[in-house]
């Protein structure tokens, strides 16, 4: 049965002939009309002067100031209305954006308001996620909130807009935020508006997405799923009349198309037989592609400031386990760091970190040259936003059937380290997966480690992208040979390799890699840290950059 057919049948069999006349009136050639929240907003009804704040950036940026390493500065390049808009540039990071501080007198916790602005980028991706957020402490945590979140189109603006958000009950110290949710593209704002609950804000009426609702099958951007969107959907199928985040919802599997598979999906959605869309199959870059990407991103040394702890960031759990290894025929000791707030009905990608020679499960997460602080540096990447929530396993790397641990720096010794990839892939990954809720393949799994942890990582990354996304290698030891590179249509999306001027173990060896992989033509990140020796400062250096690369693309 085509599809076309077998969407009619299950419309039939749930319209009366009266209702289904009514659907199919409403397929005929027609202006495009507005939106139904857009048909409700006439110029009448705006009324400006309930406004709390109303931010326009004719005069002057007023209350708003950069958030993160970016600028924050008045622009007349594009605006929705008047001559100005809020410009934010040089971003490293999707947090990165404007900020403003919001009076609790004013804005009082457990009360609703409506929120509105608009935004819009000229030179970054063609479609880019925006997002408006509140920023407030809690019991001395810090925590974010969704405000409302939408995509627009290059050079068109978007309205966030979200009519009834209620300030969180026992929030202090809030922040009023505009960011992305991924991109790091240069940004503008304007009209940034607060007003009372239930007040109607005007902003593009194309553009306009209630976040409080659906978005993805809410065609007519109302707020619902329900046949009004179907038909919407149909009608564009007919006479192409959709554009802006309406496009955008419509496309039900997110394929880069609309076509009759997402009216199908779209009406067994309505008719309940599904409960949920299918996840959209990832579209990710090239390797060369995403590496030019995260390339300006890459800092030479870590900030002091990110391996302190901070009193209003949440840290995740340090767990000690033990699984049996039928590789080593014994049980293993493991390290596994949780992402803060951990929680098993949410999935998390996976990395793997590894340690060198003579080492253990605690070196590259409490005990190196001095104490480490992993846990600090991940937790704080994730609090700012820079780094995905993500589950960090230490492993013992060692993995002889016959010795528990490395006796001396021999190949005897060196086949052992060599052989975790089977103690990786045969035991310790499905340990993982069976007790631990996470996200499997190559896009949700990274793996790096320093000195014979990065030989490891080498080895591993090259003989198993199908497993591996994210391949690091932290002053890596001599030994790996190959290729050195991989098939077109099955590399991993990433490869860093870092190395310290002051390295006095394995000296040069990482740079040649390095130019191993550059001959070979393979895109990857060599990051060299001046004054970086055989220890902790090249690798928080490493792990600073990774923890932010690692599941972005």
């Amino acid at each position: 049965m085509s599809r076309s057919k077998m969407i009619g049948k299950k419309l039939v069999s749930v319209l009366s002939s009266a209702a289904l006349a009514a659907s199919c009136l409403a397929f005929a050639p027609a202006a495009p009309a507005l939106t139904a929240q857009a048909a409700d907003y006439t110029a009448a009804e705006y009324d400006t002067s309930s406004y709390i704040f109303h931010d326009t950036f004719e005069n002057g940026k007023g209350d708003w100031s950069a958030r993160g390493s970016c600028s924050a500065a008045v622009s007349s390049d594009t605006k929705f209305k008047g001559s100005n808009s809020l410009f934010l540039s040089g971003r490293t990071a999707a947090w990165n954006g404007g900020q403003k501080a919001l009076s609790s007198n004013t804005f009082v916790p457990g009360r609703s308001y409506a929120f509105s602005a608009c935004f819009t980028n000229l030179q970054g991706p063609d479609r880019t996620e925006f997002k408006l957020t509140l920023q407030y402490n809690l019991n001395g945590e810090a925590k974010y909130d969704k405000i409302a979140q939408a995509f627009s189109y290059r050079s068109k603006f978007v309205q966030l807009y979200n009519a009834e958000y209620t300030i969180p009950a026992g929030a202090a110290d809030l922040v009023l935020v505009v960011e992305t949710t991924e991109s790091t593209c240069d940004f503008y704002v304007d009209e940034i508006v607060a007003a009372p609950a239930g007040t109607k804000i005007e902003g593009p009426v194309t553009n306009v997405v209630v976040s409080e609702g659906p978005r993805i099958g809410d065609v007519d951007l109302d707020g619902k799923i329900n046949l009004a969107d179907f038909i919407e959907l149909k009608r564009n199928l007919i006479r192409g009349t959709l554009s802006g985040a309406a496009k955008v919802n419509a496309d039900v599997d997110q394929s880069g198309e609309i076509d009759n598979t997402d009216a199908e999906l779209l009406l067994s959605y309505i008719l309940g037989e599904i409960s949920e869309f299918p996840e959209p199959i990832p579209q990710h870059l090239s390797m060369k592609d995403f590496t030019a990407k995260v390339q300006p991103t890459i800092v030479e040394k870590e900030p002091d400031s990110a391996n302190q702890a901070r009193a209003s960031v949440a840290y995740g759990e340090i767990q000690k386990k033990s699984y049996y290894s039928t590789t080593c025929n014994r049980q293993k000791d493991v390290n596994i760091l949780l992402p803060p707030n951990y929680d098993p009905n949410k999935t998390y990608p996976v990395m793997y970190i590894m340690h060198g020679y003579y080492e253990g499960i605690d070196r590259m997460l409490t005990k190196g040259n001095a104490e480490m602080h992993t846990r600090e540096m991940i937790g704080n990447a994730i609090a700012e936003g820079a780094a995905k929530e993500m589950i960090c396993v230490f492993p013992d790397v060692f993995s002889s059937p016959t010795l528990r641990a490395c006796t001396g720096m021999d190949e005897t010794n060196n086949q052992a380290y060599d052989n975790f990839i089977n103690d990786l892939t045969k035991d310790l990954m499905p340990y993982i997966e069976k007790n631990y809720s996470i996200k499997t393949g190559k896009d949700n799994t990274a793996i790096t480690g320093f000195s014979m942890g990065g030989r490891e990582s080498l080895l591993i990354g090259m003989k198993r992208p199908d497993l591996f996304g994210y391949v690091g290698a932290i002053c890596p030891a001599p030994g790996v040979t190959g290729s050195f590179n991989w098939s077109s249509d099955n590399s991993p999306y990433f490869l860093m390799i870092t190395a310290g001027s002051d390295d006095r173990t394995v000296y040069d060896n990482p740079k040649t890699y390095h130019n191993n992989f550059t001959q070979n033509g393979v895109p990857h990140i060599w990051h060299y840290v001046n004054g970086g020796y055989h220890g902790d400062n090249c690798i928080r250096a490493h792990l600073y950059n990774f923890f932010r690369i690692a599941f972005q693309n």
